[in-house]
């Protein structure tokens, strides 16, 4: 120990200023970082840290990205991506943990305020963007990225994806990125397993060393409370089983056992035209289909799935899709229901159940289709929604889904999974708890309006829970549907 600290004192005579300052600060940062604030050593492309408020997750990522770029050989550029434009400079380059906070003057060459690049004396430039405009990501190239604040990005995949594709420089790209958590898309996609990903999580109180007394008196009213796991734990709650519809509610109608007499079925759309849809943030909107069918268990109504999908369709191709699936029959000379996933038959059946009522949307595009559809012959009926908005209208049909009275089919491949072309409706449905909860939305609202229907003309009543005539299926492990 001794030789050690003689030999430092020799070396710190002979180094330069800015060198004292490197040194200096990285001594500074490894004695008060904790553990869990340090990115893993390793062949790592990603790394995330998911904690709860006040952390240190930003000084987290700063500290990483401007080590990273000042010790760079080659002095690569880099990304800072935060919510808004206000985010990166006020948090992520001039914040109190931010870039220009942590960094030594003696490593920075100039700052642009008015651009958000931080030039550092080797040449290395970190360059700020904002999420909400992720076509600015486009052209720039880097070797690095620091994420802050993935789960408050405005249509955070966008972004993701527009940042990766310009991650090509150096000889590994690696990709830093912290958040409070919430069950949002991107979230939920970069907290998936995966080779070279790696997960670091932790709560307020890892940092209550740093942070006031009154500050956490003020937090006892949230602990143990859902936000309070989310908010300070740091807990990625399953949106799937906290939302309005929950995945465990679903009941699967046994592969072998043969489907039920249908005695009503309803095809219901809601539609979008890809070259009329396109939203603010340039992203299209699919046209939806759900097909549901109406039996009844001991004079109980219920519901199963025949069929779903999503298509980004235009006026032409999407009148004749309508056409095909119309001409579709669910069943045999019995009317006993089959299955035919995805499209339903590939050639019509002639006998079998078809369905019994078309349900479009009454609005701008639904209203455009209708009109197309009655000038051949096909009448559809139009659905309003009045003054409900999505939430609403989720929650009018949710009992249906609480009383275990939705059923999907089994896969024949893979026993206790159902079929996988459901699984896209069933994980929309599950996730949607508003606005920006989900990146689409075509499936709630093609299934609420058909449930919605079948409410209204009596065909599915909302009766209370009764054990000795609802199915109540025992709790399933979570299964990946994909798996067959």
């Amino acid at each position: 120990m001794t030789s050690a600290l003689a030999q430092i004192d020799d070396l710190l005579p002979r180094l330069s200023p800015e060198q004292l300052a490197y040194v200096d600060w990285q001594m500074r940062w490894t004695q008060t970082a904790r553990p869990n604030q340090i990115p893993p050593e390793g062949d790592w492309t990603e790394c995330g840290f998911m904690a709860g408020r006040g952390f240190g997750k930003t000084r987290v990522g700063a500290e990483w990205l401007a080590r990273e770029a000042y010790e760079d050989p080659l002095a690569l550029p880099s990304y800072v991506i935060a919510p808004t434009q206000a985010d990166v400079r006020f948090t992520c380059f001039e914040g109190e943990s931010g870039l220009m906070s942590i960094l030594p003057n003696e490593l920075v060459k100039d700052y642009n305020r008015s651009d958000l690049i931080l030039t550092l004396t080797n040449g290395a430039t970190i360059r700020g963007f904002s999420a909400e405009k992720p076509d600015r990501l486009r052209g720039p190239q880097a070797c690095r990225c620091w994420g802050d604040e993935l789960a408050a990005w405005t249509d955070g995949e966008t972004v993701w994806d527009m940042m990766a594709f310009g991650l090509r420089l150096g000889p590994h790209p690696q990709v830093v990125w912290t958040t409070t958590p919430k069950p949002t898309p991107l979230v939920r996609r970069l907290t998936t397993p995966q080779e070279g990903r790696v997960i670091i999580t932790g709560s307020t109180y890892d940092n209550k060393a740093n942070l006031p007394k009154t500050f956490f008196r003020n937090l006892k009213a949230y602990e143990g409370t859902k936000i309070g796991r989310q908010e300070l734990d740091g807990e990625l709650l399953d949106p799937e089983e906290a939302g309005i519809v929950r995945r465990s509610w679903f009941n699967l109608w046994p592969a072998s056992k043969p489907l039920p007499k249908l005695d009503f079925i309803v095809m219901s759309l809601d539609t979008a035209f890809t070259e009329a849809s396109i939203n603010k943030k340039g992203d299209p909107d699919p046209t939806a289909c759900v097909v549901l069918g109406v039996f009844h268990i001991k004079r109980v109504a219920h519901v199963i799935l025949l069929d779903c999908w999503d298509e980004h369709l235009g006026m032409p191709e999407l009148i004749r899709k309508t056409k095909r699936e119309l001409n579709t029959a669910y069943g045999d000379d019995e009317d006993n229901a089959l299955i035919k996933p995805m499209y339903g038959s590939a050639k019509p059946l002639t006998s079998g159940r078809k369905a019994d009522v078309l349900l479009i949307e009454d609005k701008g595009s639904g209203i455009s289709l209708r009109q197309m559809l009655e000038r051949e012959g096909i009448e559809a009926y139009a659905y309003n929604p009045g003054r409900a908005d999505k939430v609403s209208r989720l929650h009018i049909v949710s009992p249906v889904f609480a009383q275990r009275r939705f059923w999907l089919p089994e896969s024949d491949r893979t026993p206790g999974k159902f079929r996988t072309w459901a699984e896209p409706m069933v994980s929309q449905l599950c996730s949607f708890t508003g606005e920006g909860s989900t990146k689409h939305d075509d499936f709630v609202d093609a299934c609420t309006q058909a449930l919605r229907l079948c409410i209204d003309k009596g065909l599915v009543k909302l009766v209370k829970a009764d054990p000795k005539t609802l199915i109540q299926s025992p709790p399933r492990e979570r299964v990946n549907p994909y798996g067959q």
